[in-house]
């Protein structure tokens, strides 16, 4: 209950709706009573030879037909009538669910969303896209299961009573071997209860391996067609899929099983009934009409009574669903604002982008640290290039200063300010990015260039794009700014991607520029193309660049070597080139390579 308390506040925001759902509730309860009356004002009255009630024989009298066809008539009429109320009411109610489902099921997807979007990069380095895709749009369904499983239960229960008064009032012993049903059925919803859960939790593990293996396959369809893998990943599926349907069939099964012990305990304590109604119909102790009345009743008496008690099972199955989305919602984001966090002041002291790294420790798993106390500082406006080999914690350094994770020990300070007494937004608004993979979205190369910026006017993303050398190729698109780019930027070149990357960068107008190593696939020409857009980038803004072609930064104010996690060497291109550490051996290496591989042309 705890757990379900946590999701009714999604069904508390849809108060209106949930009212007259409720009133609907009753007015189906209601109708329920009232619809085996008039089968047997046609048995006991108008077929048999029942007293007629001297308040209805006054009421047949006003017409100017016999008794007999008036009560035909009537119980006719009220058949119909009541049909059609019933019909009512449950359109009504289908589209007051369907109304409050769909709001309440966005309402809690949204808030998936949004804390999915918030999680710190180390958490969505440990779980799969699929599996998240999963939990946002099937397992976001479980509040309108939550909410179900409060409400019907209260249905059940006015049917229970209603009914259940009605037909003691008509025969008690009759009414009484009715409810012996409800311990059978109970022990039986106990026993499934949790095997069905088990058997949801495995369908939906399988479930989100199969999304999961579908996402990466999809997003990586150039290696796939590059080697040759569609044969094989194609049965991959179909191995996975029939796993999926094997645990649904199984599950299938295991609902099957518990449906047909409550349907055959149902029947059997109908036969009995039926039989012992039958022998009170013959000894005149009741009427056929009451008889038949009495079984309606029973009918809707057990299927409240089964409905109660089969939602239970239903609910253990749900909580599948309910555990995986509340996983979710309780993750630790890793990165969170304190109390009080504040905004950068418009002209902070110290001018802006002062940044600076102070004896940073940090690592994505416990014991294993990627950066060892590492201690850097750049001033505004100063160009600081990183080098180092791979896996040297470059990347790693420059993640912390929009705070994409938290140093174990250290600070990261930006104009005078730890981050972390910073909104995230105030701070991230102060950093542009271009990294390798420019991270274009499927929308109009406008709306790309302005997504740090939405609010731009067309003539800024223009000048940004031209500017950034990206101009003369939008131009030449179909629809120029306006065409769609495919998922992931796939219809552009990578030397236009990244343009696109930089104008983006540039109409942000970020204080703090990082580039992770943003010419490193891209052949000469188009290096040269970026490398004089990056010029006009890098223009009164602090910037830290990553590379591993030292051409690229040898202008660059500071070179920071990182080896290990630690700072190795600092200085410039000059300084460093001549001493004999590791810069040196880098610089030897990749312009010797060079040197040798132009000899042998």
């Amino acid at each position: 209950m705890i757990k379900y308390r946590r999701l009714l506040k999604y069904a508390s925001r849809q108060w209106p709706v949930l009212v007259a759902i409720a009133g609907l509730t009753v007015m189906s309860s209601a109708v329920s009573v009232f619809q085996p009356w008039p089968l047997k004002v046609m048995v006991d009255y108008a077929l048999g030879n029942a007293t007629l009630p001297s308040s209805l024989a006054a009421f047949l009298a006003r017409f100017p037909v016999s008794t007999t066809t008036a009560l035909i008539c009537l119980a006719a009429i009220a058949s119909v009538a009541l049909f059609i109320i019933n019909s009512v009411v449950d359109v009504a109610m289908t589209w007051a669910w369907v109304a409050y489902g769909e709001r309440a099921v966005y309402d809690l997807a949204a808030d998936l969303f949004d804390r999915l979007q918030r999680l710190s990069l180390v958490v969505h380095s440990r779980r799969s896209v699929g599996d998240s895709l999963t939990r946002l749009t099937r397992d976001a369904y479980c509040i309108y299961g939550v909410v179900q499983g409060v409400l019907s239960p209260i249905q059940h229960l006015l049917t229970l009573t209603t009914v259940g008064f009605v037909a003691w009032r008509l025969d008690p012993s009759l009414a009484m071997l009715i409810l012996v049903i409800a311990p059978i059925h109970a022990g039986s919803a106990s026993f499934f209860a949790p095997r069905l859960k088990r058997r949801a939790q495995k369908s939906r593990k399988q479930e989100s391996s199969l999304l999961n293996f579908v996402h990466q396959t999809l997003t990586s369809i150039p290696l796939v067609q590059a080697f040759g893998t569609e044969d094989r990943n194609a049965q991959q599926f179909r191995r996975m899929a029939s796993d999926a349907v094997a645990l649904s069939q199984r599950g299938v099964l295991l609902g099957n099983a518990y449906g047909i012990v409550n349907g055959l305990t149902a029947v059997l304590f109908n036969a009995l009934v039926l039989y012992l109604g039958a022998q009170r119909v013959l000894s005149g102790q009741v009427t056929t009409g009451s008889l038949l009345v009495f079984l309606a009743y029973m009918n809707s008496l057990q299927g409240a009574l089964g409905g109660l008690l089969s939602r239970y099972a239903t609910m253990k199955s749900l909580e599948v669903n309910i555990d995986r989305v509340l996983e979710i919602l309780d993750l630790d984001p890793e990165v969170r604002e304190r109390p009080g966090a504040i905004t950068f002041p418009a002209s902070p002291a110290g001018g802006r982008g002062h940044v600076r790294l102070d004896d940073i420790t940090f690592g994505y798993e416990s014991g294993r640290p990627v950066l060892k106390s590492v201690s850097l500082e750049a001033h505004p406006g100063e160009v600081i290039a990183l080098v180092g080999p791979t896996g040297a914690g470059k990347s790693t350094l420059v993640s912390l200063i929009p705070r994409f994770f938290d140093p174990w020990k250290g600070r990261v300070i930006v104009d005078g300010l730890d981050v972390r007494d910073v909104k995230l937004s105030s701070l991230r608004a102060q950093v542009a990015l271009v990294l390798q993979d420019p991270f274009l979205l499927p929308m109009t190369v406008a709306e790309n260039i302005a997504y740090g910026r939405p609010d731009a006017s067309r003539d800024d993303v223009v000048g940004a794009a031209v500017d950034a050398n990206a101009d003369e190729f939008i131009s030449r698109l179909r629809h120029g700014y306006d065409t769609i780019v495919g998922e992931r930027g796939s219809t552009l070149s990578g030397g236009e991607k990244q343009r696109i990357a930089i104008a983006r960068a540039l109409l942000k107008d970020a204080p703090i520029l990082i580039l992770d190593e943003p010419t490193s696939a891209l052949d000469a020409t188009t290096e040269a193309l970026l490398l004089e857009a990056l010029e006009r980038l890098v223009v009164g803004r602090t910037t830290f660049i990553i590379a591993h072609r030292l051409s690229t930064i040898r202008n660059a104010d500071r070179i920071v070597v990182i080896d290990h996690g630690r700072v190795a060497e600092t200085g410039t291109h000059d300084e460093l080139v001549t001493g004999n550490g590791h810069y040196s051996r880098f610089h030897s290496l990749q312009f010797g390579n060079l040197a040798r591989s132009e000899a042998t042309r």
